[in-house]
């Protein structure tokens, strides 16, 4: 069955596997994400892993995970996951999983009968991926339980490659239509082509979505280049003041779509981060929504989990009670996006002087100039006011002024969004 997602503009939920335990649990929480106005569910690595337990350290890519599928037998496995993901689709939802083709588990067989896939050190052993890590010593980790594929000087490319497509053909054939390409900077553009070109041919519906936050706006733009339909962008992260975001925005204008989130599985808890502060997680899973094209929840956002998700460790006694219920807001906002062009789309967004400091006051204009709105952002913890037929004059907005012409008071961690044209 074909559904509607992949014409519309993304918004996902994460269902973050280990936290629900086997597939057969996993239904419970589908209907709750496509009541939230959510068109697609994101799955986590399902496959079987190494032996450091990571999800993303994958030790066969045909294998499915025991912990989430304990059928008998790979076939049923698979056939378990079909199931799930046709049932998804009967709900007006489609399925994205993670796609890891950077690096594998350090015992992945592969290791042994295809040691000319990796990268090799100076030592003669396989290398080890890492990362820019503040926390740790030197500044830099390096992950021991993962053995880095090379995917652009590797000796037999062709074969690899070929190895990467029968993989994502086999998620096609169980019905899912979404990849979320883990670490996508660092794989060559011509498999990432390669891989999209071949899925638009057999799938035409399908989509795939550039993980890429950390790396360099012009690697961002060749993702792009390559055929990806949407790159996530570092929303999260802007603390409303910088220059940064906007100029990030500025830079990804008519070259890419992207995706904001207010936390993801790589971070910290919003809940835990605001200490529980309902207002300030209400107004940055706004803004996260609404700036650009998608947007992304993690399992638990709607009731204030506070415990970040655990690639190894987490499991379903880490499902946490509701410190809160944001289910209606986040109803709301979804069918605020899904009905206004102008929160569809990467597009112009200018800051304007609010007259307080304390007030963010952005003009966000659709594409072709047909429909912008105002979007002010209290961002302190007490009441603010701001002068409101001032700040609709500097945008243009003459037909307002007059009812504007009056003094707008703005909630603690609050939020307007009020229609220009």
């Amino acid at each position: 069955m074909s559904v509607s997602a992949t014409r519309e503009v993304p918004l996902i939920y994460n269902l973050f596997p280990s936290l629900v335990g086997e597939v057969g649990k996993w239904r419970n929480h589908v209907g709750r994400a496509v009541d939230l106005g959510f068109n697609w569910l994101f799955l986590n690595p399902i496959h079987l892993t190494g032996a450091s337990g990571s999800l993303y350290s994958i030790r066969d890519y045909f294998k499915l995970s025991p912990v989430f599928f304990p059928q008998d037998s790979d076939e049923a496995q698979w056939a378990a996951f079909s199931q799930f993901v046709e049932h998804c689709r009967s709900e007006k939802i489609e399925v994205m999983v993670d796609l890891v083709i950077n690096h594998t588990a350090y015992d992945n067989p592969l290791t042994k009968t295809h040691r000319h896939w990796y990268k090799i050190d100076d030592s003669g052993n396989i290398k080890n991926p890492g990362a820019a890590d503040d926390s740790a010593p030197g500044g830099y980790v390096v992950w021991g339980d993962l053995s880095e594929i090379d995917n652009e000087n590797s000796s037999d490319r062709n074969n690899l490659y070929d190895y990467w497509w029968r993989l994502v053909e086999k998620f096609l054939d169980c019905g899912v239509r979404g990849f979320r390409c883990d670490a996508a900077y660092q794989v060559p553009t011509d498999l990432w082509r390669m891989l999209i070109e071949r899925s638009k041919k057999r799938t035409p519906e399908a989509r795939f979505f550039a993980e890429s936050l950390g790396c360099p706006i012009d690697d961002t733009i060749a993702l792009s280049n390559a055929g990806f339909d949407f790159v996530f962008n570092s929303a999260k992260w802007w603390d409303y003041h910088s220059d940064w975001f906007p100029k990030q925005l500025e830079q990804l204008h008519g070259r890419a779509r992207s995706i904001a989130f207010p936390e993801s599985h790589d971070t910290e808890r919003l809940a835990s981060e605001y200490n529980g502060d309902i207002n300030r997680v209400k107004q940055h899973f706004l803004f996260t929504t609404l700036i650009t094209s998608g947007s992304l929840i993690t399992l638990g956002f709607e009731y204030g989990f506070r415990k970040k998700p655990h690639v190894v460790h987490s499991n379903p006694f880490d499902y946490e009670g509701a410190s809160y219920d944001l289910t209606d807001f986040i109803r709301d906002i979804n069918t605020m996006k899904k009905t206004n062009p102008v929160f569809q789309e990467d597009n112009r967004v200018e800051r304007i002087d609010s007259g307080n400091g304390d007030v963010l006051a952005l003009k966000k204009t659709t594409l072709d100039g047909k429909e912008s709105v105002l979007m002010l952002f209290n961002l302190c913890g007490g009441d603010q006011e701001v002068d409101l037929g001032n700040i609709l004059n500097k945008v243009g907005a003459p037909a307002l002024e007059e009812q504007g012409k009056r003094r707008m008071r703005l909630h603690s961690w609050g939020a307007s969004i009020i229609k220009i044209s």
